[in-house]
């Protein structure tokens, strides 16, 4: 139970962050510039491979092909990012997020594949019951009668939640026979150099966040920096929770971030109309509890 409460903590931070980065593509990045938005999700990776080279010096101390395929594997959460922003930019954040629910999918194909683990039936049927919930939730069933998924949406999440189970599984690889901080430290240097691919490689990219740096100088950089260190919190406790349970279960308890999408939009609609806009009609409320209070119950059969 310890265990399955931690691993609500990633979604609740991450769901948090769904928000901000709707409102930056949204705000600043509606003229196309995900491109840019990417190289500043990506920049980061410097600021954070420094620290801890600063704490953890020894995490030099490592042979040059294991540094080097955690690297790429750390290109990889970055990559899987891509699909999601652009997903983001033309659908709601909570028809978006949901679509999330294929990572567990993806995870337990991939964790048996490679490593072998197997989950109980309990827990196998509950994992279930939430990704199908959350498919519902991102649907217009039980408010029309029938159900309604984008398939463009569809598909760049497939792609985005594809490549982030890939990310953590081989993150769990890498971490069984690496020290934790050492492999963290070799995904961030991942994650600088897609930044440096990005802005050096595709001319389109590097023009947008030349001009979006330009324009919004101040509110770009202060509100970006304030996102990538609370995904980059979420990022590290999804990482550490891995490691004490299986992969699969973790994504599957990701299930709750559609709720906590939801809650955080029930708020920020309140409190500030002007910046979050989500849809408050009654019948689409109550479709959304029921589908979360089931999400609860099946979590609790899980853990």
């Amino acid at each position: 139970m310890i265990s399955l409460v931690l691993a609500l903590v990633p979604p609740a931070i991450f769901a948090a962050v769904n928000h901000i980065d709707k409102y930056l593509v949204t705000k600043y990045f509606r003229s196309g510039g995900v491109g840019a938005l990417m190289i500043f999700s990506s920049v980061i990776g410097v600021f954070i491979a420094l620290g801890i080279l600063m704490i953890h010096p020894e995490v030099l101390q490592i042979n040059a092909s294991t540094a080097l395929a955690i690297t790429a594997n750390g290109t990889l959460y970055v990559l899987a990012i891509l699909p999601y922003l652009y997903a983001l930019q033309r659908d709601d954040v909570s028809n978006v997020i949901p679509l999330f629910q294929l990572t567990p999918v993806f995870s337990f194909l991939l964790e048996w594949v490679v490593l072998g683990t197997l989950i109980s039936q309990t827990q196998l049927t509950a994992g279930i019951i939430i990704v199908l919930s959350a498919f519902t939730l991102s649907s217009d069933m039980l408010e029309r009668g029938g159900a309604r998924i984008k398939t463009h949406s569809l598909k760049l999440m497939a792609t985005s939640s594809f490549l982030f189970a890939t990310n953590a599984l081989m993150f769990k690889v890498f971490a069984i026979e690496t020290p934790f901080w050492t492999t963290s430290f070799y995904e961030y240097v991942g994650f600088a150099s897609v930044a440096l691919m990005l802005f050096t490689f595709v001319r389109p990219y590097r023009q947008e966040f030349l001009s979006v740096f330009h324009v919004n100088k101040k509110r770009v950089l202060g509100l970006n920096a304030i996102n990538e260190i609370v995904n980059i919190v979420g990022k590290i406790t999804f990482n550490a929770v891995s490691l004490m349970m299986p992969v699969t279960l973790v994504w599957i308890v990701g299930g709750f971030q559609p709720v906590f999408v939801f809650v955080y939009g029930m708020v920020l609609t309140a409190l500030l109309p002007r910046i979050v806009r989500e849809d408050v009609r009654p019948v689409v409320v109550v479709r959304k509890m029921v589908i979360i209070s089931i999400m609860t119950i099946a979590a609790i059969f899980m853990g």
